[in-house]
């Protein structure tokens, strides 16, 4: 068999496509996440601020904002409330609750129960609903006078409930829950579609119940997906912060402040730019290291 034998002028033009290929992305990337996470960086380590001397004398400090940051008790309790609202909002919800309904709509499929396309685009529905418009949504919801809940409650007979002063956190991983399900519910829908049924069957006639189906046969099978989700949904959790600015603002008090909104209130609200900075760069190392793991596990599963 005859060899082929290939031009250096040929490697060159090939190679000149590859890289005008991934010349757009690496653009994008460049303008949208490295320029802005140097400057970020940079903007950390001074005293940058949009009033006072400050705004005045731009000056470099080192590591005073990351010193004065471990020192801020405000800071850590922004820490606890996205741990808080991670666990409640991605893992206990999105997560298990997509998971849920996957079963529920795979089983109302196999057999021939109708309305499960509904419930899919319910759920649909609340997920392309933008974040800024389901926050304001819950938040009239919500409201002590005039909100659905408390008239909904009212027709039973039982007494209004200030959702926000007195429960703000399970209001707003409530209302993130009910935004952000879709996604795993649509990862482990495709995911469920990929177990021959014949594995279901053949349980069945060993006298599997149900439970021990899923159990044995389901999740083994769907668990390297189901850690792509959890990793998936905990980091966009992580760093969102628009549904609980636009529903309670953080508050009462510090009981609803997360990280990201504690760094764009110190930002934009105080007028710190540079101590905002110092909190989104532990913000970003946060999510790297949630990335990183991502990456491990996905090139595990390849």
């Amino acid at each position: 068999m005859p060899l082929t034998l290939i031009k250096g002028s040929d490697i060159v033009k090939r190679s000149y496509y590859l890289i005008l290929g991934f010349l757009p992305a690496a653009v994008l990337i460049a303008l949208f996440f490295i320029t802005p996470a140097i400057w970020g960086v940079y903007s950390s380590l001074t005293n940058m601020a949009l009033v006072g001397k400050a705004a005045r004398h731009l000056q470099f400090i080192g590591f005073q904002n990351y010193f004065r940051l471990f020192r801020d008790d405000a800071f850590f309790t922004s820490i606890i409330n996205s741990v808080k609202y991670v666990i409640g909002s991605a893992i206990i919800g999105q997560f298990l609750l997509g998971f849920v309904l996957a079963l529920l709509l795979e089983y109302t499929e196999s057999k021939g129960v109708k309305g499960g396309n509904v419930v899919y685009g319910v759920v649909m529905l609340a997920w392309l609903t933008p974040a800024l418009v389901s926050g304001f949504e819950w938040g009239a919801m919500y409201d002590f006078y005039y909100g659905t809940l408390n008239n909904i409650l009212k027709i039973f007979g039982l007494s209004k409930i200030n959702w926000l002063g007195k429960v703000p956190m399970l209001s707003v991983i409530i209302a993130n829950i009910w935004q952000g399900t879709a996604f795993s519910m649509m990862i482990f829908d495709s995911a469920l579609k990929t177990i021959p049924p014949e594995l279901y069957e053949a349980a069945k006639m060993d006298g599997a119940s149900h439970w021990q189906s899923i159990r044995y046969i389901t999740l083994p099978l769907i668990k390297n997906i189901a850690v792509i989700d959890l990793i998936s949904v905990t980091m966009a959790t992580f760093g969102a912060f628009l549904m609980i600015m636009t529903i309670t603002s953080g508050g009462p008090g510090m009981k609803t402040t997360t990280m990201s909104l504690y760094a764009y209130r110190s930002a934009f609200e105080n007028f710190r730019i540079g101590y905002g900075c110092s909190i989104s760069m532990v913000l970003l190392v946060i999510n790297l290291i949630f990335g990183f793991t991502y990456l491990k596990v996905l090139k595990k599963i390849s």
